[in-house]
Parts: structure tokens; C-alpha cells; sequence
């Protein structure tokens, strides 16, 4: 509860501005989901926001340091595919093997759920 309250709100916010928060929630507003918040202290709010179950809900990433990993490529009209690369930002140890993952897409010029072979669009 206390993990989505902070959300709500798109920070921790201070303990008594928090617990004030709860103590209106549950007594002005009737939400008894508030109630347990509500009546604990302002440290034990902060307890809270350290424990484990508060850290999975709330964990966020902060960019280190601006990086280009990606290349897209549109597709091109003589029908190559078009591409998305991705490399690390730093040199990696060498390997044996590079996979590359595709997707692509085919239409056809026939109705959608026609039986039989299709031709292409062009």
C-alpha cells in the first residue's frame, strides 16, 4: 500500500507528509485500506520503505551515462528488410557465435481467410 501511495504521488515523500496522507485517506475519506498506515509511527514509515517487499514494487533505474546501443534501418523499397541493430556500448569479450533475430511482415492481395496459395503484394 505504502509502495503505491509513493507512486501515486512520484516520489517518497517526506514520513509526516505521508503519514498525513493516510491519516485523510482513512478518517476523511473512508478508505480503510489507510488504517494500518495510518496508525503507525513516522520512523516505522521509513523502516518500511526499506524493506525488501517496498524495493521490488518501487526499484528504478538511473541512466549512468548517455549511450547509443541501437541502429534502425528502414526497409527498403526493392524489398530488403529493414533493421534494428544493437550493440553493447563497450567491447565485449570475443565469441564463437552471433545469432540474428528477424520479423517480418507479408500481405497479400487476396481477402483476409482466403484458402490456397496467395500472391504477394507488391
Amino acid at each position: 500500500m505504502l509502495a503505491s501511495l509513493d507512486e501515486r504521488h512520484n516520489t517518497p515523500s517526506s514520513g509526516p507528509a505521508t503519514k498525513k496522507l493516510c491519516e485523510r485517506a482513512h478518517k476523511l475519506f473512508n478508505q480503510t485500506q489507510y488504517q494500518q498506515l495510518a496508525g503507525i509511527s513516522v520512523a516505522h514509515l521509513y523502516n518500511l520503505r526499506k524493506a525488501q517487499s517496498y524495493l521490488r514494487q518501487r526499484y528504478t533505474f538511473e541512466k549512468t551515462r548517455p549511450a547509443l546501443i541501437g541502429e534502425r534501418k528502414k526497409p527498403r523499397v526493392n524489398g530488403m528488410y529493414g533493421m534494428l541493430l544493437v550493440e553493447p556500448a563497450e567491447d565485449l569479450a570475443k565469441v564463437n557465435r552471433e545469432f540474428y533475430i528477424m520479423q517480418g511482415d507479408f500481405y497479400t492481395t487476396v481477402k483476409y481467410g482466403a484458402k490456397g496459395f496467395q500472391a504477394l503484394s507488391k
